[in-house]
């Protein structure tokens, strides 16, 4: 049973108490025993000088006579508490003595140690016990003397009980007042601690409802001694500790917040390996790399397909932060840097915090970078070779000859246009990378744009004996584009059609209205085509399909490159469609302009007009 503060104050307090009383009681008594037997012994010693100063004369006669000294004695003896006095002389006969047992044993010698004592001139006095009756007796043996000579001996045996009756009522008084005085001390006990345990068990109540999440809680300050103190304290308390918890509860969702939202996957365990956190793009990584995961589960069998068992054993229970790159297939080609970071609790590590960020795009761009590199010094080291050799050949007296210094000049007329060409397509990839790059759009007609364009690449395509031919719509249609840059984009498109088209062919240029607000313009010709695995990576910069005829009629690779951030920079999209030997068809797909453009989704390219131009 459970024993409140309340109880346990009284108790001690009751305790002392008791124990208090109960020390001055015995020490009460015991003075009061003392005083008593003192002034009782007093008055036996005073009234046995007396009485043996009375019968000195009597013990130096000659002649003793018993009936005077039993008289005399008889006289003391009345009123006094003495039970039993007898007179010796100085031979240890009895003379006389109060009770009429004493004639009996008259002129009879009485041996006990306390008499014999006496006869040699000692004062005897001591207490006892009656062994028969448990009576406690003072006895006093005083030897009377003459001089230095013991003449007789007086004796005197007192009973005490009536020292003791009144001390035992004393002590009677003493304990009824000890349990009057403790019941009112207990009851004053209950009243004080009441006023102490109150106040406590009101904290107490409170400080429960706080611990279950009830913040709000408020103690009344009664008073303003210590308990009025920490009701104060409890109120300051409960008010930082709401302000903490609301302050913890907002970083641990603002914490949430980005872990859930970070493209990077964290995953946590804690010091004995199990999972017990990840957010939702480490779920997502997990599933593709087909991991399984739930928590509580060990970091072997979350992890076990990506790293061996010593080496992922190393990396959870090391020390410092470490990192590590993994390379992952399927079911896509991914690079993963893979970060352990221990986290530390006050003394000792308290898990492991492993991060996935995906580099694949950052390593990619550095291949590609380094691609671009070696492309670019590889096609500049074409032509300047070429340059430097016939410079050289023409400085070691070529030029002497007319014929062969003009096909050296031609050839390098040839190769110095390739290379203005590719630093000028370069410096537009530059321009285009930048982001500071703004386009300054107008308002064009599509149709008029297109036809702009065919002009310029006619002789052309009159020369090579290809038809060159457009399916346009009836209706305008406008859109907000940069002139210059969408012109060179149907450049670069009609001049690959027509460098791969046979002569004969044909190359149709067609526009229309697509779904959603776009606009289509299409090149299609009969040319040679594009195998399909290629046609994504034509793309790329200084990429080629037919590298020695793409050299030989001047192209540096660079030209749909272009064009795909061209159109991507206007909102738009590029895509290539072509089947080997029959033909390529590319589609440049542009934002139409909404004010001019509503309400005309139903016309399309096919029910307009069509122009043809084919060489003679």
């Amino acid at each position: 049973m459970r024993t409140g503060m309340q109880g346990k104050i009284v108790l001690v307090y009751s305790l002392l108490i008791l124990f208090a009383m109960q020390l001055g009681g015995v020490y009460l008594v015991k003075s009061l025993e003392n005083y008593y037997l003192r002034n009782f012994t007093a008055s036996q010693n005073s009234q046995a000088e007396l009485l043996g100063n009375f019968l000195r004369r009597y013990l130096l006669e000659e002649e003793q006579q018993p009936e005077q000294i039993t008289g005399l004695i008889a006289n003391f003896w009345e009123g006094s508490p003495v039970t039993e006095i007898m007179v010796l002389d100085r031979h240890g006969r009895l003379l006389g003595g109060p009770e009429q047992r004493s004639f009996s044993l008259m002129g009879g010698r009485v041996i006990q140690d306390d008499i014999l004592l006496a006869l040699t001139g000692n004062r005897v006095e001591t207490f006892r016990a009656d062994p028969q009756t448990g009576g406690r007796h003072h006895y006093l043996a005083l030897p009377i003397k003459d001089g230095a000579a013991v003449v007789g001996v007086v004796f005197l045996r007192s009973s005490l009980e009536h020292i003791y009756v009144t001390l035992r009522e004393i002590k009677f008084m003493l304990l009824s007042g000890w349990l009057v005085v403790l019941a009112i001390a207990i009851v004053i006990g209950f009243l004080l601690t009441r006023t102490i345990t109150q106040p406590i068990r009101e904290v107490t109540s409170r400080a429960a409802a706080l611990a279950s999440g009830d913040f709000s809680q408020q103690i009344t300050v009664r008073s303003e001694d210590e308990i009025g103190e920490l009701g104060r304290m409890f109120n300051h308390l409960a008010t930082r500790l709401q302000e903490t918890l609301q302050e913890i509860s907002a970083e641990k969702n603002k914490v949430e917040t980005i872990l859930n939202y970070m493209t990077d996957g964290i995953l946590a365990f804690n010091r004995e390996g199990k999972a017990i956190h990840l957010n939702p793009a480490a779920q997502e990584l997990l599933q593709q790399t087909r991991s399984p995961y739930q928590p509580g589960l060990s970091a072997e069998a979350i992890l076990g397909s990506l790293f061996s068992p010593a080496e992922l054993r190393q990396l959870l229970f090391c020390t410092t932060p470490a990192i590590r790159e993994i390379h992952l297939v399927n079911p896509q080609e991914r690079t993963l840097q893979v970060c352990f970071v221990p986290f530390v609790g006050k003394e000792e590590q308290q898990g492991m915090l492993v991060v996935f960020h995906d580099v694949t795009r950052e390593r990619a761009y550095t291949r590609m970078q380094q691609e671009f590199v070696a492309n670019v010094s590889h096609e500049l080291r074409t032509p300047l070779t070429t340059i430097k050799n016939y410079l050289e050949t023409l400085l070691n007296g070529a030029q002497e000859k007319p014929a062969v210094r003009a096909r050296f000049l031609e050839v390098l007329d040839k190769e110095t246009d390739r290379m203005v060409k590719m630093v000028r397509d370069l410096l537009i990839l530059s321009r285009l990378d930048s982001p500071d790059q703004a386009l300054v759009k107008e308002k064009l007609e599509i149709s008029a744009l297109i036809n702009e364009v065919l002009e310029q690449v006619a002789l052309e395509g009159s020369s090579r004996d290809i038809c060159l031919r457009t399916v346009l719509p009836r209706q305008k249609l406008f859109a907000s584009l940069e002139r210059n840059m969408i012109v060179q984009v149907l450049l670069i498109l009609l001049d690959n059609a027509l460098k791969y088209t046979a002569a004969g062919g044909e190359v149709v240029v067609s526009a229309g209205l697509k779904e959603k607000g776009y606009i289509f313009i299409t090149v299609k010709d009969t040319g040679i085509g594009i195998p399909a695995d290629e046609l994504e990576r034509v793309f790329e910069r200084f990429y080629r399909v037919d590298k020695a005829r793409s050299r030989d009629s001047g192209g540096t690779g660079l030209g749909l490159s272009i064009a795909r951030q061209i159109v991507e920079s206007h909102g738009g999209k590029i895509s290539l469609r072509s089947i080997p030997g029959e033909g390529t068809e590319a589609t440049v797909c542009l934002p139409q302009d909404e004010k001019e453009g509503k309400g005309k989704a139903d016309r399309y390219a096919g029910i307009g007009r069509e122009k043809s131009d084919r060489a003679p």
